[in-house]
């Protein structure tokens, strides 16, 4: 599935000090009325939780890393599920060691952090289920 977009609106914003970074780059969507867009975060997370997709069980494995981290890296992007808007993101973390972890970003409290997001112009991407993969991809409804 190809589609193309136009560039929209461009926000920056600095995330609150202790709250989830999932639910406070979703609300940042919902309240801006984007459906669609790019996403790409930096800062530091004083604990997080990523995942990794079991392609066998179809089931997401929980990687808990329950210290302070930088957010060396975090992309993703914006779409619909069940009418709302999803963050999809994918993030690479290290602390004081440099020892790393990265994964699909579940959830994380914010110590520190910033966002860019842009939003993507055109028809809507709607997350639907996929049979094969067990997930949540873009398709038609």
């Amino acid at each position: 599935m190809i589609r193309n977009f136009r560039q929209g609106r461009i926000f920056f914003a600095r995330l609150d000090h202790g709250a989830d970074i999932i639910s406070q780059i979703t609300n940042l969507a919902a309240e801006n009325g984007i459906e669609t867009g790019a996403i790409s975060a930096i800062g530091a997370l004083s604990r997080a939780e990523l995942g990794y997709y079991d392609q066998v069980s179809q089931e997401y494995c929980k990687i808990p890393v329950d210290q302070p981290v930088e957010l060396a890296s975090c992309t993703g992007n914006i779409s619909l599920r069940d009418g709302r808007p999803f963050v999809h993101a994918h993030a690479a973390l290290s602390d004081r060691t440099g020892r790393t972890w990265s994964g699909h970003l579940t959830c994380g409290t914010v110590f520190a952090a910033e966002v860019y997001l842009q939003e993507l112009s055109g028809l809507s991407l709607k997350r639907v289920p996929d049979s094969i993969t067990g997930l949540a991809l873009w398709g038609e409804e």
